[in-house]
């Protein structure tokens, strides 16, 4: 397996190297996520293959000059998401003690809009569901697992049949921060599942719970966010639908019927209620539209 926690090029300051090293074995120390780690890295790497100082020289200003160079080839989403990287990257050297304070100014990071959680209406979930019977019976599974248990992509990669308890429909699933949880998913889905292990040949409680057709390995993310953004497109959808927009359709669709944020936190791995919020943003009026689509 790829380290992803080092580097893959050389710096040209060697203490730069040494340094965002460090910081990313202490991100793989503190069971920060493999996507994750790989996205500061690749995020580090562009703005220090740039930077002849060591960064405990590089001034504010340096580092501004850098940021709105590049600022032109970035969304603004992308632009906050590098500063944040190199935010951090400097927090940790303070912690550590390598310096006194960080360079980077609480000022530069831009206001963005506080969006509402893109998630799929009821007839759009109809759509999907009818589309996804087209498809084998390990992606109808795939479907509805996602849409009844909100879990995250990942989780569901992750996932073995000794992780599975068919009987009480739940599931184990390793989420952020190696935290392990107990998840539910629906009656449909327990059929499907079932109905799809009795194609598979070999089976035991280590095998991976999803493989691919071919060879039996264990289906990758990618291979997962395919088959997804491909079933949204036959179904007819907008936007992209992306694998999080069936998270977001089961935390709007418990919010609809009454639950409480706690539970909806609770259910989908959120290590802080803070981060449920963002569901706390649907207008009451929606809510109340989202309930009478859900449930008549």
């Amino acid at each position: 397996m790829e380290p992803y926690w080092k580097l893959t090029m050389d710096l040209p300051n060697k203490e730069n190297q040494k340094g965002v090293e460090n910081f990313l074995m202490h991100l793989k120390l503190a069971n920060r996520s493999d996507v994750t780690i790989i996205n500061y890295r690749r995020s580090l790497e562009n703005f220090f293959r740039d930077m002849e100082d060591a960064y405990s020289s590089i001034s504010s200003e340096q580092i501004l000059d850098w940021l709105q160079k590049n600022k032109s080839h970035l969304k603004k989403t992308s632009y906050k998401s590098v500063l944040a990287v190199l935010s951090s990257f400097y927090s940790f050297c303070v912690q550590e003690s390598l310096m006194e304070k960080s360079p980077i100014k609480r000022r530069w990071f831009p206001r963005l809009p506080q969006s509402l959680p893109k998630y799929l209406e009821k007839d759009e979930v109809a759509k999907v569901r009818q589309v996804s019977e087209q498809l084998s019976i390990r992606d109808q599974f795939i479907v509805e697992f996602l849409l009844s248990s909100g879990c995250r992509v990942g989780e569901l990669h992750r996932l073995n049949l000794e992780d599975v308890d068919l009987e009480n429909r739940t599931a184990r699933v390793l989420g952020k921060g190696k935290k392990i949880r107990s998840i539910h998913f629906s009656e449909r889905c327990a059929v499907l599942l079932e109905k799809y292990l009795g194609t598979r040949h070999i089976l035991n409680f280590s095998s991976p719970l999803i493989v691919t057709r071919w060879t039996g390995q264990r289906l990758s993310i990618n291979g997962l966010q395919t088959m997804l953004t491909r079933l949204g497109r036959k179904a007819g959808l907008d936007s992209n639908l992306h694998p999080h927009r069936y998270r977001h359709t089961f935390a709007t669709e418990l919010l609809s019927k009454g639950a409480e944020l706690s539970f909806i936190s609770d259910e989908l791995g959120h290590a802080s209620l803070s981060t449920t919020q963002i569901y706390a943003r649907i207008p009451n009026h929606l809510i109340l539209l989202l309930y009478r689509k859900f449930m008549g």
